[in-house]
């Protein structure tokens, strides 16, 4: 048989750690996927206030901030294999027991302390994607790990007759303890599949007899010095704009869209699906056919539709009516389906070799310092009017696009 799409070849071709961090990916990204644009509706149910969920954001934006600074150093210490078995279980195992038997507001500020963790197996799995691996196939392989989440969004319409017949807690309850077990198996699995890569071996043998707190700021220089690279830096201001952008979206779009425009739980769980069905024409069709030798067109495209869609939504309001909604989300879809491989490719190159764990770890801790108040801000928005939260994503956007313009201007 031959195999003629991008994706198919690259697939078939994988080897070593890619291939072990791909076919492992579906026990996250499906679970993962299913709960996530439930997630503020789920603690609204609970009893959350905005302001609430809005500190709940920025809280974890915080402590990803800590954990990327530290994230570079335990990565190298410890090795990338046996930290992604590790703080793989305390950042999803023991969030999603706590998000599924939650009564109260403390247990989601527990929750987030633990899943704050995954900035540690971000960094690991940056590395062990990279690491050992063919370079040439990244855009392919973070396309391949976005389309394995997209499969959720086709079973979040079974989610309605569940929320009709038992309402959202008792739906999302169980999810939330399917999701720990099938994330238990993920890392488990993913640990006796992968290798510790040479880069990381020879880390490892680095890295004995320092101290975790040493090595994290005892040996910065060479991380600050890379991220004082002009391209480098704007590509980190613009990573943090988008997880400005993406936090108040995941926490704020779903109550707004169900306030504003009367959108029924049940009902909500068929944007998932629009939404997979969008990205998944998009990865198999445009995604493969986009290369780091030509960024300028999909980077301004996908940003450029993300605020079409915020236009839509916010200007035919008044009209009450559900198709400004599947706009929107068909346009967040088409966009982040460009934008997600596409920017993960564009760090994953301009991140110098040598220095990767510890560049990528400062690299987390700047973004969040940057974008950590904006759930807060958010939050408080949205107690005055659940539209607002919207128009700060405008704004955010719109500085976007002016760093993107900087950054296709300069290669």
């Amino acid at each position: 048989m031959k195999y003629s799409h991008p994706l198919l070849r690259t697939l078939r071709s994988l080897r070593g750690n890619q291939r072990a961090c791909v076919v492992t990916e579906p026990l996250w990204a499906i679970p993962s996927n299913l709960f996530m644009p439930f997630a503020s509706i789920y603690m609204a149910a609970v009893g959350l206030n905005d302001g609430q969920i809005g500190f709940i954001v920025s809280l974890g934006l915080a402590l990803q901030l800590v954990w990327g600074l530290f994230s570079g150093a335990i990565t190298d210490k410890y090795g990338r294999r046996k930290m992604m078995l590790f703080f793989g279980l305390l950042s999803w195992t023991v969030p999603c027991l706590l998000w599924g038997t939650a009564q109260c507001y403390p247990y989601f500020l527990a929750a987030i302390f633990f899943n704050s963790m995954r900035q540690v197996i971000n960094n690991c799995f940056s590395c062990m994607i990279v690491e050992d691996g063919d370079t040439e196939k990244l855009v392919n392989i973070y396309t391949i790990l976005n389309l394995i989440g997209l499969a959720s969004g086709f079973l979040s319409p079974l989610a309605a007759p569940c929320i009709d017949r038992f309402t959202l807690v008792p739906t999302m309850r169980v999810i939330y303890l399917i999701s720990m077990l099938l994330m238990t198996l993920k890392f488990i699995l993913q640990y006796r599949l992968a290798n510790e890569s040479r880069q990381g071996k020879w880390r490892i043998e680095e890295c004995q007899g320092k101290s975790v707190l040493a090595l994290t700021f005892g040996g910065f220089g060479k991380a600050f010095s890379a991220l004082r690279q002009p391209r480098l830096l704007l590509c980190v201001t613009l990573g943090a704009l988008l997880t400005c952008y993406n936090s108040v979206h995941a926490a704020f779009w779903p109550l707004f869209i169900t306030r504003a425009y009367s959108v029924s739980n049940s009902l909500f769980s068929v944007f998932p699906l629009v939404a997979s069905a969008t990205s998944i024409v998009v990865y198999m069709l445009i995604t493969p056919h986009i290369h780091l030798r030509s960024i300028r067109f999909p980077l301004l495209a996908g940003l450029g539709l993300h605020v079409l869609g915020l236009l839509v939504l916010l200007g035919c309001l008044p009209w009450a009516a559900l198709w400004p909604v599947f706009f929107s989300a068909i346009c967040e879809a088409f966009a982040l389906a460009v934008l997600n491989p596409l920017f993960e490719s564009i760090m994953s190159v301009v991140i110098p070799m040598g220095e990767r764990a510890r560049t990528n770890s400062l690299i987390f801790a700047v973004i969040f310092l940057i974008s950590t108040p904006v759930g807060w801000a958010a939050g408080s928005l949205s107690q005055l009017n659940c539209a607002l939260p919207m128009l700060l994503n405008l704004g955010v956007m719109f500085a976007a696009i002016a760093v993107a313009l900087c950054i296709v201007h300069m290669r």
